[in-house]
């Protein structure tokens, strides 16, 4: 009876405790990986974009647009809010930047814009999202190899574009820049299915290799 009464005792003073202090839960316990999905959505965008651009198809059909608006748009801006339930800023940034870039981009192209059109508001555009992309790639320097090199290649993507449009070189805003583009978009398609295949399996099927041991890209993994 006395260890009964030690033990009730114990548990009466840890519930007074907690009713009066912040509970901090761990939220990877309560929500899913929604990095593949902001990966899967990347890839997808970024190769129909690259194909495009380096002439495999004519111009983009209204599906093209379709897919660029839902899975570049809405399937990243949806990524990025799940990150940010779970505390991860890194990832929360990475997937809202591009959400919201991708839908500007589809603004700006399916609807025309005039705007758009003119040489110097691409330079600003590209310009501007080659400045916001460099500061990711530092980031992903505390990720995993795959990670980094999908960022490289989209950093390379937006200066390779801007100093065409500075320089009006067709051949960078055309072959070169779709070549960067499908790189980027098979890197992140690659991301995509480590994640969800490593972590379905529980080890290691398709190495993303790691640059730190605890990263945001691979957290949902390790708590598995």
């Amino acid at each position: 009876h006395e260890g009964k009464d030690i033990i009730d005792n114990q548990i009466d003073y840890l519930l007074s405790k907690l009713q009066n202090t912040p509970l901090i839960v761990n939220r990877l316990d309560y929500y899913g990986n929604s990095i593949p999905l902001g990966a899967f959505c990347f890839a997808t965008s970024f190769i129909i974009f690259g194909f495009y651009e380096c002439e495999v198809f004519d111009k983009p059909d209204p599906f093209s647009f379709a897919v660029i608006l839902l899975f570049g748009g809405v399937g990243q801006i949806t990524a990025g809010i799940f990150e940010y339930i779970k505390s991860r800023t890194y990832p929360t940034i990475v997937y809202l930047l591009y959400g919201l870039y991708f839908i500007s981009l589809f603004l700006c192209f399916y609807y025309n814009t005039e705007i758009f059109s003119k040489k110097d508001c691409k330079k600003i555009f590209y310009g501007t999202w080659a400045g916001l992309s460099f500061p990711l790639v530092i980031g992903s320097l505390q990720t995993n190899v795959i990670y980094l090199l999908q960022n490289v290649s989209v950093c390379a993507f937006f200066i390779v574009r801007c100093i065409g449009e500075c320089r009006d070189i067709n051949q960078l805003n055309k072959k070169v820049s779709g070549i960067l583009e499908l790189v980027t978009g098979f890197l992140s398609l690659y991301l995509c299915f480590s994640q969800v295949l490593n972590e379905h399996f529980r080890r290691v099927i398709l190495p993303a290799f790691p640059l730190k041991k605890d990263n945001e890209i691979d957290l949902n993994i390790q708590n598995r």
